[in-house]
């Protein structure tokens, strides 16, 4: 696929993405042009939510911060799709930042969904930028017997540039990562992985509804710009994170495996996609839950409504319905796993 900048609509880009996302596998939402994102899409562990914007400048502080925590906290990747920032056309091959949120054009996602090709080029203040493969770079300049400081003379930087290179504290512009490769005669920058993103913002604006729901061990975050109203977490093992966090910073020697135990424990987590009743009618609460299902099929993660007044329903579109009568009757929250069960039964 060759993407024309001159198809500047963006509706037409979102139903493109969209195609492209299914055709290679993924399954994907429906398209939520009013949130902060515009598509869910899985493919096994992968689980990416996409923004899809002309201009990548329109993305507000505010859809980013909510974006970046929504990712945060289904453990996704977000990435913003756009053809051009308010300077010029994004470059193909090329990954841009909008709020520390990756930003590429619609061809660029194409060819990491299609051909496995992911960029290596990062744009930032001041240019263009590759990432240095450290450890690689030392070990092919100790091979070919080159000091520290001959290395840095051959390629017209500092010595100090050519360690920081090395510690993988610095970036290089490609016209020196490409001398460098030619005096070592081997690739040495590294390839980024916009569908592997290390987010770690999770949303944070704790509500205090539905309380009966939050007394049995879940902490309840609204979330403004999403279909959904709230994520409900139930982390019983958040001291062990806690624990595994410190660790992870005093044991650099043992950080890929404290990394793994930390991943699986945060996996863990119970999250539970939630809707409130906030004076809704029925029929309000049916078109949620339509939005609802789509992302709970997913996420992977269940839903529920949480709702005050009896409805005389137990599920709305095949989403349990609790009322708050009920959570204020259970001990522990396994009692609401189970009611969550045979509420789901019934609605098959």
């Amino acid at each position: 696929m060759k993407v024309d900048n001159s198809m500047i609509n963006r509706e037409t880009i979102l139903h493109e993405i969209n195609n492209l996302l299914i055709n290679f596998g993924f399954k994907t939402s429906n398209i939520y042009e009013r949130s902060c994102f515009d598509i869910l899409a899985r493919k096994k562990d992968i689980l990416i939510i996409l923004k899809i914007l002309v201009n990548i400048d329109s993305l507000t502080t505010q859809q980013a911060e909510e974006l970046s925590k929504i990712s945060g906290t289904f453990l996704a990747s977000p990435i913003i799709i756009g053809l051009k920032s308010k300077h010029s056309y994004l470059e193909d091959d090329v990954v841009y930042e909008r709020h520390e949120i990756p930003a590429v054009s619609p061809q660029t996602l194409y060819d990491i969904i299609a051909n496995d090709m992911h960029p290596e080029i990062l744009s930032k203040r001041g240019g263009f930028y590759v990432k240095i493969n450290g450890g690689l770079l030392k070990q092919l300049r100790e091979e070919k017997n080159l000091s520290l400081k001959e290395l840095a003379d051959l390629t017209h930087v500092s010595r100090e540039t050519i360690y920081k290179y090395e510690q993988q504290n610095s970036q290089a512009y490609p016209e020196t990562a490409l001398l460098l490769e030619e005096i070592l005669n081997k690739p040495i920058t590294l390839s980024i992985n916009i569908l592997e993103s290390e987010h770690n913002h999770i949303l944070d604006t704790k509500i205090q509804e539905p309380i009966e729901l939050i007394k049995l061990g879940y902490e309840v975050n609204s979330s403004t710009k999403t279909p959904f109203d709230a994520v409900s977490t139930r982390t019983d093992d958040s001291k062990e994170v806690l624990k595994l966090k410190e660790q992870l910073s005093e044991k650099i020697d043992e950080i890929e495996k404290i990394k793994e135990k930390l991943a699986k424990k945060t996996v863990n987590n119970e999250i539970l996609i939630t809707n409130l009743e906030r004076n809704r009618n029925i029929s309000t609460l049916s078109k949620i839950a339509e939005k609802t299902n789509d992302i709970s099929s997913i996420t992977g993660h269940k839903a529920l409504f949480v709702l005050k007044h009896e409805h005389e329903q137990n599920s709305i579109k095949n989403i349990p319905v609790i009322y708050t009568w009920e959570l204020d009757n259970m001990e522990k929250n396994k009692d609401l796993e189970k009611l969550i069960k045979e509420r789901e039964n019934e609605g098959e």
